[in-house]
């Protein structure tokens, strides 16, 4: 299915033609993955008052008391008002409801106001002018589009389309470009940026620690420390932790020896210098937080004193502030370094979620919402020292964030970009698959990242060529077997059998050996090679077929034989091709299926018609392996199609399968700003890597859309087919070296 974006008009054709069931099935999907809530049904009148004539009427399932329906109804405040008195009829007490409608409702939040105090429960109207804002959020909210409004435009199909695609989130948000662009650079070799994050974080955790008293802390419970708080950071963060702790231990640290290393034991801890001044930092923090405070609450008040619970209203201009640094932090933070004299423009919506957040009753609302938004308007207007430096901090601390892609705007691009991928998987990582059969779950690294992708809508595709090589390899294992390990097993120790020459070979006897729990261990290895295949059909066609199947259903792979890849390439110049390859390649057939497969990757996107496409995701299809011995072979390849055509699966890895869910993100970012953490973090980012990072902001808005959209693409593909530098993490599986 397309993952294009959906035009503006065809939303609001749709919203214009849907009949009231369909709507309720796509409002329930739609505002469910955009809130990252569950939304469950009431039934009958037994179940609350959820009566079939007026609609289902659906319980938050995170919120006590909060309600969720959608409905066609024209008029929507006679629909609020029976809504509420059906469900109090039936003994239920609502605090709030969601409605959602396909109609637009002029001056939304002043009806919502009304009927509040009303009802005495807050409203949130969605009408159709936020639909179609919100429809091309994330995969999610334009799945619901298609699954059940699409087919309300398919009579506009014969009139014809327009080819210009509009902008997607996010090529207008400088966001991903900002990201994509220092991820290049931090490839190339520049690493501070994420170096100081990681120091910072680390300094962090190591507070409280005191060698006089025997506080220390191991590297791993650093991180513990660190996941405990911020758990959207662990992938990479957790393999620096230890090289920067020892780092930070010796003298040659640019700022001094900031961590006292013990290292026999392993243990860090803050020397008492480093106490010291963070005690004293600590407390200015603290002290900044509560000056910023007061200030809100004077500018709550006003001229004439007329917010009756100033404090509150402080609170919730305070929350305003830090929700919009959760929601659009980059833009923010250069809005304020630019000292721009407009509104910020989402400070509605933040203060919106920020009354909800604090938990203002109904009857308060207008009155500590209005002196709210008289404290946020002086900030942005008219704000004192103290108020600049704790939004620089929280600036700061935002950057700090975002480098690490704590950002779920960056979580959704890289989602989206996977299930735009059509990707060649290689024989190389269908074996680590394979050999990740006995690993622990959470490290089976190529099964999750062949999984994730699958799942996200990426099209693996099994290749005859690639098949015909991992059959090879399970049968010279099998050879291996019978004439030279069987009946020496029990004999062999972990360094004879980090020397079998084969992989699957070697999983399957640290399996034997190792396995967790042992009662799943394999007992020989015709029990292990059962796994994939009956073994006594290994060295047969029946065998080969075993294997396609199973990798099929293992990953969600579609096959395409050698004739297929053979009409999507010019037979003389595979030949060319394979001649370049032989010198390298243990066999003239394996340089052939290489050569085919490298070709085909062009010849896919040609038929594909890839080149004519507009998506920032870059190219679609490639070569998902980590054999990269032949593209010194290659370079005149590349260098006539202008593209590479080979994905690291390293990028597929650390990109999508261990990236952070957005939901822990947004749970780092809620629990983060609020705290005096979200001060404290600032200050550990330098200010030199924080004014770069905010000059990529700045090249970023200079470019126009369709110039950022190219942009994005290319910086996409040259993180895509990256081979020059290691990743912070990698799919090398436990059975290249050994038990873990």
């Amino acid at each position: 299915m397309s993952d294009e974006p959906i035009h503006a008009d065809l939303v609001r054709v749709a919203l214009e033609r849907v009949e009231g069931a369909p709507f309720e099935r796509f409002s329930n999907s739609f505002y469910a993955s955009l809130v990252g809530a569950t939304f469950i049904p009431l039934g009958g009148v037994k179940d609350g008052g959820a009566d079939a004539r007026d609609g289902t009427i659906y319980e938050d399932g995170s919120q006590v008391e909060h309600y969720f329906q959608a409905s066609i109804e024209k008029d929507y405040s006679s629909k609020i008002r029976r809504t509420v008195a059906r469900l109090r009829d039936f003994g239920r007490s609502p605090s709030s409801l969601t409605f959602v409608t396909p109609h637009i409702v002029r001056y939304s939040d002043r009806e919502e106001r009304r009927l509040a105090a009303e009802l005495g429960v807050t409203v949130a109207i969605r009408d159709g002018s936020y639909v179609t804002s919100h429809i091309n959020d994330d995969v999610a909210t334009r799945a619901a589009f298609r699954h059940h409004l699409e087919h309300y435009t398919d009579f506009l199909k014969s009139i014809g389309a327009s080819r210009r695609i509009p902008s997607t989130q996010h090529v207008k948000s400088p966001a991903v470009y900002v990201y994509l662009a220092q991820e290049v650079e931090r490839r190339r070799g520049n690493e501070s940026l994420v170096d100081s994050v990681t120091d910072a974080l680390a300094l962090w955790a190591l507070e409280g620690t005191d060698p006089d008293k025997g506080i220390v802390r191991t590297a791993e419970e650093v991180m513990e420390k660190i996941v405990g708080t911020v758990p959207s950071v662990q992938s990479i963060v957790a393999p620096r932790i230890v090289r920067r702790l020892q780092h930070m231990g010796k003298k040659d640290y640019p700022l001094g020896r900031a961590v006292k290393w013990y290292r026999k034991a392993g243990t860090f801890c803050l020397p008492w210098e480093t106490r010291q001044k963070i005690e004293d930092e600590n407390a200015a923090d603290e002290t900044l937080r509560l000056r910023v405070l007061e200030s809100l609450e004077m500018r709550a008040k006003g001229d004439d004193d007329v917010c009756v619970d100033s404090e509150l209203a402080a609170r919730v201009a305070l929350r305003a502030i830090q929700n919009i640094f959760e929601r659009e932090g980059l833009e923010f933070s250069r809005y304020l370094q630019e000292g721009a004299g407009s509104q910020y423009p989402t400070v509605v919506d933040s203060l919106s979620f920020a009354l909800e957040d604090t938990k203002v009753t109904h009857s308060k609302r207008e009155n500590v919402g209005d002196g709210a938004f008289r404290a946020l308007r002086g900030v942005f207007y008219d704000s004192v020292a103290d108020e600049r430096e704790y939004l620089r901090k929280l600036s700061q601390t935002y950057a700090l964030l975002f480098t690490l892609n704590t950002e779920p705007r960056l979580v959704k691009f890289f989602q989206e970009m996977a299930s735009d991928l059509r990707l060649y998987v290689g024989a190389d990582q269908l074996l680590l698959a394979l050999s990740e059969k006995f690993l622990p779950e959470a490290d089976r690294a190529t099964n999750n990242m062949l999984t994730i992708a699958s799942e996200l809508g990426a099209k693996l595709i099994l290749t005859e060529p690639a098949l015909e090589e991992v059959v090879s390899h399970l049968r010279a294992c099998d050879f291996e077997h019978r004439n030279h390990i069987n009946g020496h097993e029990e004999s062999m120790g972990f360094e004879l059998v980090r020397e079998v020459p084969h992989l699957i070979l070697r999983s399957y006897l640290y399996a034997k050996f190792t396995g967790d729990p042992e009662s799943l261990r394999p007992k020989n290895w015709p029990e292990y090679l059962n796994h994939f295949c009956t073994p006594e059909t290994l060295h047969g066609v029946v065998g080969m077929n075993d294997i396609r199947r199973y990798l099929q259903n293992s990953f969600g792979l579609d096959y395409e034989s050698t004739d297929d890849l053979e009409t999507l390439v010019d037979p003389d110049a595979v030949l060319d091709l394979t001649s370049k390859l032989a010198e390298h390649k243990k066999t003239e057939r394996l340089a052939h299926n290489d050569a085919l497969i490298a070709l085909a990757v062009y010849g896919r996107r040609r038929r594909r018609r890839e080149s004519s496409g507009t998506s920032e995701f870059g190219w679609s299809t490639w070569w998902l392996t980590s054999e990269t011995r032949i593209l010194q072979y290659t370079r005149d390849v590349v260098r006539d199609r202008g593209a590479r055509y080979m994905m690291r699966p390293d990028f597929l890895l650390n990109y999508v399968a261990l990236s952070p869910k957005t939901q822990a993100i947004r749970d780092s970012m809620a629990g983060l700003f609020p705290s005096l953490l979200g001060v404290q973090l600032g200050r550990r980012i330098s200010s030199d890597d924080f004014h770069g990072l905010m000059g990529r902001v700045k090249e970023a808005e200079r470019l126009e859309p369709a110039r950022r959209s190219v942009e994005i693409a290319k910086l996409s593909d040259t993180l895509k087919s990256d081979f020059r530098r290691s990743y912070a993490g990698g799919t090398e599986s436990a059975t290249r070296s050994g038990p873990r």
